[in-house]
């Protein structure tokens, strides 16, 4: 069961990392983006995408009812969560380094719209400055 388990885990890390190479290529994210070129970015994402599928569902006999050593559906959806956590949290990392001199305006923008031209670690630094600054002066 544990093997099992990780085996989904990982497959949904890696297939939503993917997922979310072309969401935000068609986003027009790049911040986000390991390559510049939304083309190589979507195809990334798509490569990654079946690549995980590929790795759970050709690796193993994957139809094994949940009495019988499979996953039940609470447990599957927990592990899907903490899959897509991760991906999104690895992908904010992996970018922010990837992409480092990508400084954007010097100005506050907000929501999702501000990874257009400057990576999630400068983002999240300059608006928690800003709400320092804002609310405990």
């Amino acid at each position: 069961m544990i093997g099992f388990a990780l085996d989904y885990y990982l497959m949904v890390v890696v297939a939503a990392s993917g997922v979310l190479q072309i969401a935000a290529s068609i986003g027009k994210l790049d911040a986000l983006l390991f390559f510049k070129s939304p083309i190589r970015a979507r195809a990334l994402g798509a490569v990654l995408t079946l690549a995980g599928l590929a790795l759970f569902l050709g690796t193993a006999e994957r139809n094994i009812n949940d009495y019988a050593g499979g996953l039940d559906g609470n447990f599957q959806l927990i592990l899907f969560l903490l899959g897509t956590i991760t991906a999104i949290a690895l992908t904010a990392a992996a970018t922010s380094l990837v992409n480092k001199d990508m400084n954007g305006p010097s100005r506050i923008e907000l929501g999702i719209q501000s990874l257009e031209r400057t990576t999630y670690a400068r983002a999240l630094a300059r608006n928690l400055l800003h709400v320092r600054n804002r609310w405990w002066k």
